[in-house]
């Protein structure tokens, strides 16, 4: 049992210690060796596991265990006076030497369920069987008339429910919408006649890949579209919380960019800490008891050709040393959430595992800093559950649906959100993003339904409500680069919204008085922090009836 335990080990590129391999060989040598290879999984940067790293990772690993069975296997280990001693001792070092306000609890919700073997063709067609029979299950909540699958429609014609995937989609000589369909049991024709101008505006926004319901009429040769219809995702009644705190969401600061703005986001932590604002500004960030971060925590390396030449800091490292220096002067009782995006340190396809110890061991000792993966769901004080995604597939969206594309293009990032609300999945078209398929699951469906979706990526802020889900998209902390230039691609950086969980009232603070980046030399030769008061401004939202607004000022701009 021992030596297999240690072979895989090894192969995961660490050690169990004697008193940890002893620990182990309790188990049936099969369940231990698996349990291995997830841990190697787990981001852990020591080398060699003690009782007292295990201890201090626990939750960690029962996070990457999330089986049951898996987990009782976890606390089965757990159970041993050992692991007991270590951790309380452990608990006892924490309490001794925190000074730390109590806080409000994060809880970790749902989160992918990253594969542990080599990735094969049938992996794909399982994660989208699963997609289909996830998107189908919220469809089949509703009440269709005749709710029947494609192998069931015969020859004589009649009217239908029809559920099913959009495996290509097409405009015909005549003007017309023409989609292949496909179910688990068939695949048929469908097609959306232009003289129904409401249903073919509707269709138009059709992708690739939607799992849609269609109440068509026709045969099992040709099916004539009456009216289509998505998962949608709805929050029957707005939640509010019975504590007066605010969850402020921001993202993309790119640490190590040239473009890095730097001294605005200090200006931003300097309120957060009491230090910046008028009186009724320097309250609210009291009540600030959350702050998302959702990804493109640093502008990477290696992350498009020609990088190295924008970054100050060259190494991912490095890059992530600044971004613990700057957390570490957040007040200790704001609780901080962070996901990783395309230029963090973790692997470019979706879902993405949370943030490493190789590259970040920093970030992992901050107590009240929580790294989650990217897509993850996370519930705080007064049952609010934020749904956190970076958004690498709203390009995507802004070039695949015309409306989107011809109305607001980048400007409008939550129209795209609103997409994935209706479609109840976050990159539902292939080759949106580039995926991992998980075991048994499609993390990017949106299974349970959030209260907040917060995105970060396109660096424009703006808030919107849809379905009576808020849809939160975040500024930045990086000035325009060429890319950006090159693209069209407008950012309006330094803005952060702010929620209050007991008003649901929406506020977005300005800390973009002077945009010098720090590849600026000038810079460094004077200060300019605090160098004009904050104003609140108009909170920027998508052009909807349903959409959120405020334009209240919390600070007259007199100068």
């Amino acid at each position: 049992m021992g030596s297999e335990i240690l072979k895989t080990c090894m192969k995961k590129g660490f050690l169990l210690d004697k008193e940890m391999l002893d620990l182990f060989s309790g188990l049936e040598e099969s369940r231990g060796i698996e349990i291995i290879e997830v841990l190697g999984s787990a981001g852990i940067n020591e080398r060699v596991i003690t009782k007292k790293i295990f201890t201090k990772h626990l939750e960690k690993f029962k996070y990457f265990l999330k089986d049951s069975e898996k987990n009782e296997d976890i606390n089965s280990l757990f159970e041993s006076s050992t692991l007991k001693q270590a951790s309380e001792q452990t608990n006892q070092d924490e309490e001794e030497n925190s000074n730390e306000l109590k806080t409000g609890k994060v809880k970790l919700i749902s989160a992918p369920a990253f594969p542990q073997k080599k990735i094969v063709v049938k992996d794909f067609v399982n994660h989208f069987k699963y997609r289909y029979e996830s998107i189908r299950s919220f469809l089949e909540k509703k009440d269709f008339d005749n709710l029947t699958s494609i192998r069931k429609i015969g020859p004589n014609r009649g009217s239908y429910t029809i559920i099913a995937m959009v495996s290509n989609k097409r405009i015909t000589k005549n003007k017309n919408i023409f989609l292949e369909v496909e179910d688990l049991t068939g695949n048929t024709l469908c097609l959306i006649n232009q003289n129904k101008k409401e249903l073919f505006e509707k269709a138009r926004s059709i992708l690739v890949d939607d799992i849609i319901a269609i109440n068509v009429t026709g045969t099992n040769e040709m099916l004539f579209a009456n009216d289509i219809f998505y998962p949608e995702a709805t929050i029957e009644e707005k939640r509010y919380s019975d504590f007066d705190e605010y969850v402020a969401f921001t993202g993309d600061m790119h640490t190590g960019s040239k473009m890095f703005l730097e001294k605005n986001l200090l200006k931003f932590v300097k309120w957060l800490n009491g230090g910046e604002g008028d009186s009724e500004q320097r309250e609210i960030a009291r009540k600030v008891k959350y702050l998302f971060f959702t990804g493109d925590n640093i502008d990477g390396v290696g992350t498009y050709p020609g990088q190295d030449k924008d970054l100050a800091e060259k190494t991912s490292i490095g890059q992530y040393k600044k971004v613990e220096e700057i957390l570490k002067l957040i007040r200790k009782d704001i609780q901080i959430i962070m996901c990783p995006g395309q230029h963090d340190a973790v692997w470019i396809g979706e879902p993405q595992p949370l943030i490493g110890e190789l590259y970040a061991p920093g970030l992992h000792e901050l107590k009240n800093l929580h790294l989650v993966p990217n897509p993850a769901l996370v519930e705080i004080d007064g049952g609010f559950r934020i749904l956190m995604y970076h958004g690498a597939s709203i390009n995507r969206f802004i070039d695949e649906i015309p409306e989107i594309r011809t109305k607001y293009g980048h400007m409008a990032p939550t129209m795209s959100v609103k997409e994935m609300v209706k479609r109840r999945h976050l990159a539902p078209m292939h080759g949106l993003v580039d995926y991992i398929p998980c075991e048994n699951e499609d993390p990017m469906v949106i299974k349970n339904i959030p209260d907040i979706i917060s995105t970060g990526d396109q660096h424009r802020v703006e808030v919107a409500n849809y379905n009576n889900i808020l849809l939160v998209a975040g500024s930045c902390w990086q000035a325009t680069t060429s890319f950006e230039e090159k693209v069209g691609n407008v950012p309006d950086p330094c803005k952060v919204p702010l929620f209050n969980l007991k008003t649901r009232q929406i506020k977005i603070l300005d800390f973009s008085d002077d945009l010098t980046p720090v590849g600026d030399e000038s810079q460094n030769q004077t200060d300019k922090t605090g160098s004009k008061p904050l104003v609140q401004v108009p909170v920027q939202t998508a052009n909807s009836s349903n959409s959120t607004k405020t334009t209240e000022n919390l600070q007259k701009k007199d100068e």
